[in-house]
């Protein structure tokens, strides 16, 4: 259990989904993460991982269709966001020197859940950032059946020219000892507290932008502000590898909004192309956040889930 400065509990106004746990683990390199579970289907078990600066409440709705379908749903907040151990205690910058942080995060909170994960199929469901870890986690090997990305952060909307430029510079001010300095990022989570509905690049449904901006606002430690220029060069970094490794060989089912500015759809593309066991949807009129998005964008998204999850979960040998 953690120290006494962390809670795993939000401040009170904040919605919860009931029938779940919500716990702390401690990794091998002594970082409180906390994580989620929703112990409520036997169809197989979901892991969510969420996007740069999100948060495991913001996946309410998301895990509650899950568990409507007789699916078992793990969520993690990873370090540095939501209410997991933040560096140096700050929720106004994202940091970490290594992608595979993030790795330690997964690893530790899946085998604190073993016992109770192991009858069931796994499915990795990762968002944006989520999915850049997710694939990496499906590279390193493992025993998920199948996975789906949505709006994987798999290359950022910038031209090559534009990073060979920043990088250098970036690892200049790193060596100086600046490596905490933030870069104006897209997505800085707190920027939805100002920035009006008609302006933002994540969703187009008001009431769950609305309800965004509110959860920060009654309970800004689930807040996260820019990224640090240690986190753009870890990513970077991170990035530049998955491009050169393989496919992993289960099935896969990628979603990409059609108007989606915060992640390159042209490295979700050109890696999905090479991928056989691969299958891609691209939603009409959507943004980011796609499960996040209308009702009508929202229905056509769960309607391809329950289309690819069954056809995986009639070939699994545990059906």
């Amino acid at each position: 259990m953690a120290d006494k400065t962390l809670n795993p509990l939000p401040k009170l106004g904040i919605k919860l989904l009931e029938g779940g746990i919500l716990d702390y683990v401690q990794t091998e390199d002594r970082k409180y993460i906390r994580y989620g579970f929703w112990d409520k289907g036997e169809k197989a078990t979901v892991i969510i991982l969420p996007g740069r600066s999100e948060y495991i409440e913001k996946y309410n709705s998301v895990i509650k269709e899950f568990t409507q379908r007789n699916y078992s749903v793990v969520c993690i907040d990873w370090r540095g966001q939501g209410l997991s151990q933040r560096p140096l205690g700050r929720t106004d910058i994202g940091h970490v020197k290594n992608f595979f942080e993030y790795q330690i995060d997964l690893e530790r909170v899946l085998s604190v859940l073993q016992a109770k994960l192991s009858p069931r199929p796994l499915i990795l469901f990762g968002h944006s950032m989520g999915g850049c870890i997710g694939l990496r986690y499906l590279l390193r090997g493992s025993n998920v059946s199948s996975a789906i990305f949505s709006g994987p952060l798999w290359g950022l909307p910038v031209s090559d020219f534009t990073v060979s430029i920043l990088i250098p510079i970036f690892n200049l001010a790193i060596s100086l000892g600046l490596g905490l300095l933030t870069y104006p990022y897209k997505i800085d989570g707190f920027q939805i507290i100002n920035k009006a509905f008609e302006k933002n690049i994540l969703t187009r449904n008001a009431n769950i932008y609305q309800e965004m901006r509110e959860n920060l606002l009654i309970d800004p430690r689930l807040g996260l502000g820019r990224p640090t220029l240690s986190w753009l060069v870890a990513l970077n970094t991170e990035l530049k590898k998955l491009a050169k490794m393989p496919p992993p060989d289960i099935p896969q089912l990628t979603l990409v909004g059609e108007e989606d500015m915060v992640v390159s759809k042209n490295s979700i593309l050109t890696r999905m192309a090479r991928t056989p066991k691969g299958h891609t949807h691209i939603i009409q009129g959507a943004y980011h956040e796609i499960f996040f998005e209308t009702k009508e964008i929202q229905e056509d998204v769960w309607q391809k889930i329950d289309e690819f999850l069954d056809a995986q979960l009639e070939k699994s040998p545990t059906h």
